[in-house]
């Protein structure tokens, strides 16, 4: 009651605030016109006339929503050659948002993150506790390098348990691991980043007390103790026969140990306790930690958290008055946009309907960075087999990853929009399919012939292949359909036909399957591996169907049939290993 009470004053006493500030607002506007817009306590630049900052903010699209169109002025490409262009201005260059509007992001105490809070919360960001707290810049300057006396105490943040059976080279290569072949697909991880702040954050004489003290943070938007752990968890997990030992143990308390963690980061989390919960998900989605089902509820914590820091909120403005930095907006829009892809990838392969439903339309797409473009790729030392796969072919090679991230997130708007059209569980039977299965298909032949890896064997690193194999996996969802039957409206026949545009597709996925073996192995491969996998196995076994059925069709086109079925078996072996 007490609590409540303070509320209600605090109420109150805004309330006021906002009254005379009203009176204020209105006095000036009838001295200088309407034109003129002002924020509480002070002028802030004006709208254009045909310009109203509603419709601006909150107008939403997504009704008919299709991937954005490529401006003349935005780079699709890292540029190594010529050093970039100052961004130019977005539509907010000339617009400063009311004091109601930037309030519904409101930096915490200290360190802390922005916190979103609508206009009918009842809560406020004064509830955070305050705490002692290590400033990201105070990180930045203080760098790596080690004064006398001090030393990475690497293990400070891991169990106990674990501790007792893992030294840092094994430590060291299980991160190396995850780092070659999960965390550039969907930028789910900046992994430069996290490993220097990784080194930063544990550095004996900064903030020595035990990581889940209620008293201390040591984390930053790229790295936490939680997600540390997750990190190395999945690591250890994708070369399990060379570290059992460590593995097993690690497995064991790996559920109370994160769980300790998540709870004092969500306390007060940044960016980096975000993607921690959503890769903790994948940990929890199979035994022994977990379920399919389980690991997926995780996966919901995800999309609570966009809306926890208002990932979902453009922060264009903030940056232009000054109350953000670039850095971080990209920060922020790249964490949304890895949410957003993996919370999509996931429901195609649960069957349900994605939990963001649509992409936010003022989110702009990831950001195009060429110091992230130049960061150089390296096989996992420890990869299992290495020495007869080709991946150590690539190390060294520029990363492309942000231009990757890019150009997947701009796909992962036209798979959206194959989900919703023909997938979700609100389409109406009557509904004409043609011509929305026509524009999708445009849309893909224009993002394919615009996207810069036209040839994924010229530079077959983990995430281009992935890439293109999504591509492949979206015609599927778009044809698959139709694939023994006909549209239900009267639009002509589609050349191809839609089965073909699925055979086609189904045969690419296994040729990047290979690819990918040859180099890296399919071992190494993700969960959209086993998605696109077992959709291509699919319709290897459509056309089987079909061409026995058909007496017109050759000896040699039946043999080609089960060929295909025997080769895209391979992989589906070695991915049910992992």
């Amino acid at each position: 009651m007490q609590d409540l009470k303070e509320r209600l004053a605090r109420l109150e006493s805004l309330l006021e605030m906002q009254s005379y500030s009203a009176a204020v607002v209105d006095q000036e506007l009838a001295e200088t016109g309407p034109s003129v817009r002002s924020t509480i306590g002070r002028r802030v630049d004006t709208l254009k006339p045909a310009e109203n900052i509603i419709d601006l903010v909150f107008d939403n699209p997504m009704a008919d929503y299709t991937a954005p169109e490529i401006s003349a002025n935005q780079t699709m490409t890292s540029d190594i050659r010529h050093p970039p262009e100052a961004r130019r201005p977005t539509r907010y260059s000339d617009i400063a948002l009311s004091a109601s509007q930037l309030d519904r992001l409101k930096a915490t105490s200290g360190n802390g993150p922005s916190v979103q809070y609508g206009a009918t919360s009842i809560w406020t960001h004064d509830n955070y506790e305050e705490r002692t707290d290590i400033a990201e810049t105070q990180l930045s300057a203080r760098g790596s390098e080690l004064l006398p006396g001090e030393f990475i105490n690497w293990s400070q943040n891991l169990p106990p348990t674990l501790v007792a059976v893992i030294n840092k080279n094994i430590h060291d290569r299980a991160i190396d691991q995850f780092v070659a072949y999960y965390a550039s697909w969907c930028m789910i991880l900046d992994s430069e980043r996290f490993k220097a702040d990784l080194l930063t954050c544990n550095i004996s004489s900064i903030n020595p007390q035990p990581a889940g003290s209620p008293s201390t943070r040591k984390w930053t938007s790229h790295y936490s103790p939680f997600l540390h752990n997750v990190v190395l968890w999945l690591g250890l997990h994708h070369n399990r026969e060379i570290w059992p030992e460590a593995f097993q143990i690690f497995t064991e308390c790996l559920v109370d140990h994160c769980t300790r963690l998540m709870r004092a980061e969500f306390e007060k989390a940044t960016l980096s306790a975000l993607r921690a919960v959503n890769l903790f998900g994948t940990c929890l989605a199979q035994p022994p930690n977990g379920s399919h089902d389980f690991g997926y509820t995780y996966y919901g914590m995800t999309v609570a958290m966009i809306q926890v820091l208002g990932l979902n909120i453009n922060c264009e403005a903030y940056v232009l008055q000054g109350r953000m930095t670039r850095s971080e907006l990209d920060s922020r829009n790249a964490a949304y946009w890895a949410a957003y892809m993996y919370d999509l990838l996931r429901s195609i392969s649960a069957g349900r309907n994605p939990m963001i439903s649509t992409p936010h339309p003022e989110i702009s797409l990831p950001s195009i960075s060429s110091e992230i473009d130049n960061a150089p790729w390296y096989l996992s030392p420890t990869a299992i087999a290495q020495e007869t796969k080709l991946g150590h072919t690539l190390n060294g090679v520029k990363s492309m990853k942000s231009t990757c991230f890019h150009w997947t997130a701009r796909l992962g708007c036209l798979l959206s929009k194959v989900v919703h059209s023909l997938y979700s569980t609100k389409i109406e039977s009557d509904t004409t399919k043609g011509p929305i299965v026509e524009e999708i298909s445009l849309n893909l032949d224009k993002w394919y012939n615009e996207q810069p890896f036209q040839d994924p064997k010229k530079l077959p690193l983990p995430h281009i292949v992935l890439s293109h194999m999504l591509y492949h996996l979206t015609r599927i969802f778009l044809f698959r359909p139709f694939y023994r039957s006909t549209f239900n409206d009267n639009t002509a026949r589609m050349d191809p036909s839609p089965a073909e545009q699925c055979d086609k597709a189904s045969k690419s996925i296994l040729e990047l399957l290979k690819l990918y073996d040859k180099y890296h192995g399919v071992r190494y491969g993700i969960g959209t591996f086993v998605n696109a996998t077992f959709t291509s196995a699919t319709i290897f076994l459509l056309r089987a169907v079909e061409d026995q059925s058909d007496p017109t069709v050759s000896a040699n086109t039946n043999k080609q049939s089960r060929k295909n079925i025997e080769e895209i078996q391979s992989p589906m072996w070695k991915l049910d290993e992992v």
